[in-house]
């Protein structure tokens, strides 16, 4: 059952219940208030009529200057009650009918009759069909001569009255059902509403539609969900995106790979079959083991450096203070043949200062960093391996004058197998797995690594250390 169906029923639910109750207790507090008010009356007309016969038998008996007998007077007595609904009984001391003027008898066990017989006054309620009576009995004597006065009222009208408040009640509840239920269903469809659009909201987004929002423009509770639902769609929608580019680098790792094995197992197939095919000839041999024995040794390269790639990612790093300078120096004298050798300046600058690194896989980056520097500069230019300090981060950064990258290659030079220039990297031997591996390393030690060039005035890489890493630190657990 619907959310809306439910409010709807819980409501009808919760005004029949409401209106039942109190109609149950208005109606009956009005009838029992109503019967008390006739039984206080009816008791007030017992006795005004009980004082009224006794003066009219007194003067009878005055007037008649002797004893006179109280069941002769009994029909008279009756016939002075003229009231509608008032009856009269009256009953000599055996409690047999001396005379009435009510339609009916009543044969019943009147256990009232005999109170009033011992002196006391009381009154009983009895029902006869649909009719409710009320007997107000009470003992008249006169010279030691006792009958029993009954007076019968016929207070139907009290249970027609309940009757009619309860009719009052349904005929009013029906209505007020009506309309409590269009003006239930009207507010749930609207209170509702914002509800119905996350859900379709969520349906969108469930179909693929990952861009739509939620447009709910509330400060209650269903505003605030629909502002979580939208934060959380948009975290969605980033983590659809991310992973659509993470498939989109895989499988482009994957072509990479596939293409960076054809091509030297081609080779390798292709001169083997030259060899098993031509006569034997030492220098076309030579030169054809030559060719299978440096694209053999390429697989190999790609092979350790694929195996560099998972060593770097299972590996755990062993964090330590080091001084950076020193090891930028270091750096610097691996690399200086490779620069004399290109004509290129290579140069370290900064201040020193201590980070918090694996020592070995960090040099790894900086050489790697250089290493590219050197391949991308001309005879003359300079590479700069620095560090540089700002009240926020400290960088290691390595600078180059060279060709520099377009800003749509920023993003995917550090995806394995990727080349700027794919000619020239080949033939230096390189595979594109250089800044796949720093970009790793970098992740590994939780800092940064941002590239900034542009094309014919080089290239700047910073490895970006937050405060954490070089400042107020004397061990690892500090971090």
């Amino acid at each position: 059952m619907k959310f809306g169906w439910k409010i709807f029923f819980l409501c009808m639910a919760i005004y029949v219940a409401s209106l039942a109750i109190i109609g149950v207790v208005v109606t009956e507090n009005t009838y029992n208030s109503l019967l008390k008010k006739e039984i206080e009356r009816s008791l007030e007309e017992e006795s005004n009529l009980h004082s009224t016969l006794a003066l009219y038998l007194l003067n009878n008996q005055r007037i008649a200057a002797e004893k006179i007998e109280l069941k002769n007077y009994s029909k008279s007595m009756v016939d002075m009650i003229k009231a509608d609904r008032n009856y009269l009984e009256i009953f000599d001391e055996n409690l047999d009918l001396l005379a009435t003027n009510a339609p009916k008898a009543w044969f019943l066990n009147r256990e009232e009759l005999e109170a009033a017989l011992q002196g006391q006054k009381n009154f009983v309620l009895r029902r006869d069909e649909e009719q409710l009576y009320l007997f107000v009995s009470n003992l008249l004597e006169i010279n030691e001569e006792k009958i029993v006065l009954a007076l019968v009222k016929d207070i139907t009208h009290v249970d027609y009255h309940r009757r009619e408040l309860r009719l009052f009640f349904t005929k009013i509840g029906l209505l007020g059902l009506v309309f409590v239920a269009l003006i239930t269903w009207g507010l749930s469809s609207i209170l509702l509403k914002p509800v119905r659009e996350l859900s379709l909201t969520a349906q969108n987004i469930a179909s693929g539609n990952y861009h739509v929002r939620a447009k709910v423009n509330r400060r209650d509770e269903v505003g605030l969900l629909a502002e979580q639902f939208n934060i959380m769609a948009d975290k969605i929608e980033q983590k659809i995106s991310q992973l659509k580019a993470e498939g989109q680098r895989q499988q482009r790792f994957i072509d990479n790979l596939t293409h960076e094995l054809r091509t030297p197992l081609t080779s390798i197939i292709g001169y083997a079959e030259f060899l098993l095919k031509a006569q034997y000839n030492s220098d076309i041999f030579k030169k054809g083991l030559s060719y299978i024995y440096s694209e053999g040794n390429r697989i190999l390269k790609l092979s350790k450096t694929l195996m560099d790639m998972i060593f770097v990612r299972e590996k755990s790093l062993q964090l330590q203070e080091e001084s950076i300078i020193p090891l930028l120096l270091e750096v610097e004298n691996i690399m200086r043949v490779k620069a004399e050798k290109e004509g290129i300046i290579l140069t370290v600058e900064g201040k020193d200062t201590f980070v918090l690194i694996d020592r070995e896989l960090f040099k790894v980056v900086v050489t790697n960093l250089v290493d590219n520097a050197i391949n991308a500069s001309k005879v003359g230019q300079k590479v700069t391996i620095g560090v540089e300090e700002t009240p926020e981060d400290l960088w290691v950064f390595v600078m180059d004058e060279g060709k520099g990258m377009e800003k749509s290659e920023i993003d995917r030079v550090t995806e394995p197998f990727y080349r700027i220039d794919k000619s020239r990297s080949r033939k230096e031997g390189g595979i594109g797995l250089g800044l796949a591996i720093c970009y790793q390393i970098t992740e590994q030690h939780d800092v940064n690594m941002e590239i900034e060039s542009e094309v014919g005035e080089g290239t700047k890489i910073k490895i970006i250390f937050p405060q954490k890493f070089y400042k107020n630190f004397t061990s690892q657990m500090q971090i």
